[in-house]
């Protein structure tokens, strides 16, 4: 039972990843096409876990979960952007 709300974290998570990514606003940045690269494999991977997660029903553990999470909030914090989740300003 405590699965499902495990399944049901992790997909919410991996779809705000993908999604917050997709929605990346760039006006006034740079263009870098490897960035554009990764930022395209980052959300066929967070989307097709969604899918997986949704379709196969593979048991999702706590640290699944817990891991999904943390992606989320860094991509929250990067507001989508892949390469200042890469590049910190220091």
């Amino acid at each position: 039972m405590i699965e499902i709300l495990f399944q049901a974290v992790a997909l919410i998570a991996y779809l705000f990843c993908g999604l917050r990514i997709i929605c990346f606003n760039s006006n006034g940045l740079r263009h870098r096409p490897g960035f554009s690269v990764l930022a395209t494999i980052l959300i066929a991977s967070f989307m097709g876990q969604s899918v997986h997660i949704l379709y196969f029903k593979d048991p999702v553990t706590l640290w699944d979960a817990v891991f999904a999470v943390l992606l989320a909030v860094i991509i929250y914090k990067s507001k989508g952007n892949v390469a200042k989740m890469i590049w910190s300003a220091s």
